[in-house]
């Protein structure tokens, strides 16, 4: 038996989407091992960054289930609070 996922990496100009058929049992971290020799899965260390499913964070060895969406995350270029601080400072003085 074989479930169908998805893939996707979100870069800051588009995402990558790829559907893929694999056998039932395959883990997240055995998707990863299958993605990484594809383009432009093979330009990312995928050892490194973060996974999840649906927007929860999960471990390499979580079973996939067929439907399951695995969202490969970049590391951030900023800290979202630091962002948000400066923004408020910003307006504060626009105003």
């Amino acid at each position: 038996m074989n479930v169908t996922v998805e893939a996707v990496y979100a870069l800051p100009d588009k995402q990558v989407v790829t559907t893929r058929v694999v056998p039932a049992g395959t883990t997240v971290g055995g998707l990863l091992a299958l993605l990484n020799n594809e383009p432009p899965f093979a330009s990312l260390d995928l050892s490194s960054l973060a996974v999840g499913i649906f927007g929860v964070v999960v471990e390499r060895s979580r079973v996939l289930a067929d439907g399951d969406r695995v969202e490969i995350y970049r590391p951030l270029s900023a800290d979202p609070k630091t962002q948000r601080r400066r923004r408020a400072r910003r307006d504060a003085r626009g105003k």
